[in-house]
């Protein structure tokens, strides 16, 4: 048996639960940076290896060594007798979720039973964010009620991981307003994506805004600007995935944030205009650069904006 999930802490909870197999930690944030339609799962664990050793460019035969070693584990896994999937309810694991179920919906071999565990909740753990809260005798007890991929879930994670790769994103938005039942997390988890599209009245994204909010708030470093900044999230992102945003806003050649302190941060008069609504990031930053699963914006007059009032992309 083996068990796929999202990252290293979980793994290590599977083992303290003695939770029978062995396991696999996907370990990728699909959210940032490139994930376009490449034919292969090489070619693609290539491309996010280099977007994930920027910008230290040493980082990334590590990272690729680790990713062919997981795409090889994940090739064997049809030699098993099941694989259980674990992922909770949120943008990180769900994209995690629909990448393996495509994976599985291609194999050509008849192949292992494939389950699933999906979680949005626990009971006693408020707030409930995702697994990595629970122990691993709480893991275990939800092992029992592991259910079987239906072929509406493997089709309906084919369809999406492909809206979600494709270099126009309209196929994705449109998901939003087809039935999702069989993957219950994902209308949310792909509205939460979309509201990462520069919006209509500020070229932000919802996570640019929040950050800041945070600082105008009166948080300054990287650590305090992340906490504040979770605090608008219901569902709250990793903090290298902010501190890779907070560069962004600071790095622009019209940068949103300043440095006024070794590691500290400050919002700048532009900053203040964009929280205002009197400016626009995309036309005024001077630095246009975003991939968005498959989609790579690279113009101030990038084609899609997230209208947060009718809750869709707009073009």
């Amino acid at each position: 048996m083996l068990h796929i999930t999202n990252g290293e802490s979980v793994v290590q909870s599977f083992r303290e639960g003695a939770i029978p197999g062995s396991y696999l930690p996907w370990n990728d944030a699909l959210h940032d940076g490139p994930v376009p339609d490449v034919p292969t799962l090489a070619e693609l664990s290539d491309i996010r290896a280099r977007f994930l050793s920027q910008p230290e460019e040493e980082g990334y035969e590590q990272i690729r060594s680790s990713f062919a070693a997981r795409d090889r584990t994940l090739a064997d896994s049809l030699a098993h007798d099941e694989i259980v999937l674990w992922f909770e309810h949120d943008l990180f694991d769900q994209l995690q979720l629909l990448q393996l179920l495509d994976w599985f919906s291609i194999q050509k071999s008849e192949g292992p039973r494939l389950s699933l565990i999906r979680v949005d909740a626990f009971p006693g753990i408020q707030p409930f964010y995702g697994l990595g809260q629970l122990t691993g005798q709480q893991l275990a007890t939800l092992f029992p009620a592991r259910q079987a991929v239906t072929v509406e879930q493997l089709t309906l994670g084919r369809e999406a991981w492909r809206a979600f790769r494709a270099s126009d994103p309209a196929g994705l938005a449109s998901l939003l307003k087809e039935e999702s039942s069989g993957l219950p997390f994902l209308r949310a988890a792909l509205r939460r994506f979309l509201e990462e599209y520069p919006w209509v009245h500020d070229g932000l994204s919802r996570n640019q805004r929040q950050i800041l909010r945070a600082v105008d708030a009166g948080a300054r470093s990287k650590p305090d600007i992340y906490a504040a900044s979770r605090q608008f999230e219901e569902c709250p992102w990793g903090d290298l995935s902010v501190y890779w945003r907070i560069a962004a806003l600071a790095s622009a050649p019209n940068p949103a944030l300043k440095h006024f302190a070794p590691g500290e941060y400050e919002i700048t008069e532009f900053g203040h205009q964009l929280l205002a609504g009197n400016a626009d990031w995309m036309h005024s930053s001077g630095s246009v650069d975003i991939w968005l699963g498959g989609v790579h914006l690279s113009s101030a007059d990038a084609p899609w904006r997230w209208n947060n009032d009718l809750q869709t992309l707009t073009s």
